[in-house]
């Protein structure tokens, strides 16, 4: 998960927003700035796999990669400035800027952008005039790798008694 949220600051960073990129709720209750970015844990959740796939390593080698947990990990994503142009540029430059998924551990993990809520000055916690707030869905795995012995052809001697 460490991996998901540091891709997401890094993509807010590269959009437009500098400064500190909030990671709590408290963090960002606490903030007097008007240019704002927070990436928030919202929730994490776990089904069992029993998805199988053989592969060959980069050596070589037969391989089985066990789904053990499909992982799916919700971040809420906020940006906030005092201009409704400011924000929307830097919403356009985030977007643009992501991709389906990325690669984690060797694992693909998909992204998927949510519904953005809009919210005005007067309804947010912010100092800020207008905020945008969405949820990223990241979709992965836990996997386990398992070699493959293949059976080997050769001579069979029984017992000669």
């Amino acid at each position: 998960m460490k991996a998901e949220r540091d891709f997401l600051v890094k993509k807010l960073k590269d959009a437009g927003i500098h400064g500190k990129i909030h990671e709590s709720m408290k963090s960002l209750k606490n903030c007097n700035e008007v240019h704002v970015g927070a990436v928030l844990r919202t929730e994490e959740g776990f089904t069992r796999s029993g998805s199988k796939k053989r592969y060959t390593d980069q050596q070589g080698q037969r391989k089985q990669r066990n789904k053990l947990f499909e992982r799916t990990t919700e971040l809420h994503v906020v940006i906030a400035d005092t201009d409704e142009a400011k924000v929307e540029e830097i919403l356009t430059n985030f977007l643009k800027s992501i991709s389906k998924g990325l690669e984690v551990d060797g694992n693909w993990v998909d992204i998927e952008i949510g519904k953005a809520d809009w919210v005005e000055g007067a309804d947010s916690i912010l100092k800020s005039k207008i905020a945008v707030e969405f949820d990223v869905t990241l979709t992965g795995g836990i996997y386990t790798d398992t070699d493959v012995i293949g059976a080997k052809v050769g001579n069979i001697e029984g017992n000669k008694e």
